[in-house]
């Protein structure tokens, strides 16, 4: 009986201790676990996505926290900035940690944190506007553009003045449209009264860029559904043709503006326009290359008048380096005297970028229609500098109009403000 009491009193002991050690190991898990909190919240972390035991509530209410706290570091630092025009290493580490924190933030949280820092007192009207634009632009507006297009309407009278607010508004425009084009352009048609500036050149061209990389044919349907003038068509529409960057989206961006024409030939200058627009597919070349561009222009099967277009738009402030395969190109692929302004634009630009370059090609060229040109063009931009290369090579042209034009041209542009050297060089040259 003794031995069992003894056993008895011995267990209550050992689990007296045991519960002792577990509560302690308990309190040091909360510590550790508040440690952690801390920890997690400073550098932008919610508790509530490590612990799915936590109720939603709960976890809602640690993000609004963070978000405020958030907001008030960055206050601090907004108002350090206006005391301190070359901030140090340190205060720009910290604006780097506390906006990398801020970024990390589901919209919610962001919302709450930018209705935070307008309505602080710390900050005048202007410098609240102003880092509240920047937080929308930069963060928002990206992660959900109709969440910080809704702020802005909400806030529309403190942030209709702010510097940059008409870039909160594209940028959110450009990226709705991404997913939600029609949505987007309603948006726009809706608020146009209460932002007109903004809902101009900016925020169409991102809408019907977006539009365009997914659907061209629904963004030239864009055009009418927004009423656009002559002048705004005409823009929209080479925003649909330059947001095409490969061979496959530049085949169909073609077709839909085919298709657009077509359903306008009636209308003369929708039809003008469109064809018009068929030239800014060469803006994608001037950085592609030669190589890219002939080999679509290979597959693209363009009408005559769509080829002008085409290489009037690549040589007009041509500032590739690729100007003898252009001229060559466009002297083979056109037929002759077609293609000569844009082989003078091409060689002209290339003279004045380098001459010798320009005039070593020229020599070795072989002679035809495309060269005759080029000589045009390389002799009226080099004729101030050296009138006796000038004449040499205009002399080298057929005797035919094109050199007595190119005469003609020199007498009218290049001595108007010398009347006795244009007459004595008309004389010369038979001119009147």
């Amino acid at each position: 009986m003794k031995i069992t009491i003894a056993i008895s009193v011995l267990i209550l002991a050992a689990a007296a201790g045991l519960g002792w050690q577990i509560e302690g190991r308990i309190a040091a898990a909360r510590a550790d676990q508040k440690q952690l909190s801390a920890e997690a919240a400073r550098f932008g972390i919610s508790v509530g996505d490590t612990h799915s035991t936590r109720s939603a509530k709960r976890v809602r209410i640690d993000r609004e926290a963070e978000a405020r706290l958030l907001a008030i570091e960055y206050i601090q630092l907004a108002k350090a900035s206006e005391t301190n025009r070359k901030p140090d290493e340190a205060s720009q580490t910290r604006y780097r940690d506390c906006f990398a924190r801020i970024s990390a933030l589901d919209a919610s949280s962001l919302k709450i944190l930018v209705a935070e820092l307008l309505a602080s007192p710390e900050l005048d009207g202007k410098k609240r506007a102003e880092q509240v634009v920047h937080l929308l632009r930069m963060v928002l507006a990206n992660k959900d553009p109709r969440a910080a297009l809704a702020f802005v309407m909400e806030h529309s009278a403190a942030l209709k003045k702010a510097n940059h607010i008409e870039y909160v508004i594209s940028d959110s425009l450009g990226n709705w449209a991404k997913d939600d084009p029609l949505a987007a352009v309603a948006w726009m048609k809706k608020n146009a009264a209460e932002f007109p500036a903004a809902m101009k050149v900016q925020a169409r061209g991102n809408v019907f860029h977006s539009t365009a990389e997914k659907d061209p044919r629904l963004a030239f349907t864009l055009i009418a559904e927004l009423g656009l003038n002559e002048s705004d068509s005409r823009s929209q529409m080479c925003t649909i043709v330059i947001a095409a960057t490969t061979d496959e989206e530049r085949n169909a961006t073609l077709a839909a503006l085919r298709e657009y024409q077509e359903a306008h030939k009636d209308d003369k200058t929708t039809r003008q326009a469109a064809e018009d627009t068929v030239g800014y597919f060469a803006w994608g070349f001037r950085e592609d290359g030669f190589d890219a561009g002939s080999k679509w222009l290979a597959s693209a099967n363009l009408t005559p008048k769509e080829l002008d277009r085409f290489c009037g738009e690549l040589t007009l402030n041509y500032n590739g380096n690729e100007h003898a395969q252009w001229i060559e190109w466009i002297g083979e692929h056109t037929p002759p005297g077609k293609g000569d302004q844009q082989i003078i634009n091409l060689i002209g630009g290339w003279t004045e970028q380098d001459y010798e370059d320009a005039g070593k090609w020229l020599r070795a060229a072989a002679e035809g229609p495309a060269k005759n040109a080029a000589i045009r063009g390389y002799a009226l931009t080099i004729y101030k500098h050296d009138r006796e290369t000038t004449m040499r090579w205009i002399m080298t042209l057929p005797p035919d109009e094109r050199r007595e034009k190119t005469l003609q041209f020199i007498l009218v542009s290049k001595l108007r403000d010398d009347p006795e050297a244009a007459a004595a060089f008309a004389k010369e040259h038979g001119l009147k």
